[in-house]
């Protein structure tokens, strides 16, 4: 028996409305470089003197605000300058004669060396499988939850300060593993033996009030479903988390 032909019309209608509102939000993603395979460094703030230099050249030249840096790539930070560095997911803000290495920059896993001075890092969200890492010349850092993080090298001391204001990192070397919880800090010394006092973190430092006052920026959106990430100054648009 044949259907009536405005049941059939609205039938149809119904089935092609679907067909086009399924693939089009099952196919949906944030945009690059954040959830492509490699995601992109972007210089986003510059105080004073601040060079960059790839490793594979060593040149160094003049940083400048909305400059891509690629892995591999040196940042250094002169007398009285700052940086902040775009992460695409999280920012790394350096103080003043600061020495940082881009070791790895892909969608799951960013991996920073701090060879020398005052570094600070906000984690705005760790999704199942990313993994951030902080090398330092005392021990080896992971985040474990999305936080605020600041580490102070100082090489020549052999020792390295770890204070965590928010979140959970775990530093990792020849020793046990130390958790430095929110709260916290904990200084490492005697080269990676993990050698270390803790104690209940100091008040942040004009350095960290600074980034502070940064990370106050990223106030959450009010659709829960959006936050903040990569583009230009000072935090680009936002975009919707997969």
């Amino acid at each position: 028996m044949k259907l009536p032909l405005k049941v059939s019309y609205c039938s149809l209608l119904m089935l092609v409305s679907l067909g086009l509102l399924l693939p089009a939000n099952a196919q949906y993603r944030p945009p690059a470089p954040y959830f492509g395979a490699r995601r992109t460094a972007v210089v986003q703030y510059v105080s004073g003197e601040v060079s960059v230099a790839p490793a594979e050249t060593n040149q160094w030249s003049t940083a400048r605000v909305n400059q891509p840096l690629s892995p591999s790539e040196y940042i250094w930070t002169g007398k009285n300058s700052r940086t902040e560095i775009n992460l695409a997911g999280a920012y790394l803000r350096m103080n003043a004669e600061a020495s940082v290495t881009l070791r790895a920059l892909t969608a799951n896993t960013v991996q920073l060396g701090v060879n020398q001075g005052e570094i600070s890092l906000t984690v705005i969200r760790l999704y199942p499988g990313q993994i951030y890492e902080i090398d330092t010349p005392n021990a080896t850092l992971t985040v474990m939850k999305s936080g605020v993080y600041t580490v102070n090298a100082f090489p020549a001391e052999d020792q390295t300060l770890v204070t965590t204001r928010k979140g959970a990192i775990v530093a990792t070397g020849t020793g046990p593993a130390v958790t430095v919880n929110s709260g916290h800090q904990v200084r490492f010394r005697s080269g990676n033996s993990l050698q270390h006092t803790a104690e209940k973190a100091p008040s942040p430092d004009g350095f960290e009030e600074w980034a502070a006052v940064r990370d106050q920026r990223l106030v959450p959106h009010p659709n829960p479903f959006v936050v903040y990430g990569y583009g230009p100054w000072p935090y680009g648009p936002p975009f919707p988390p997969p």
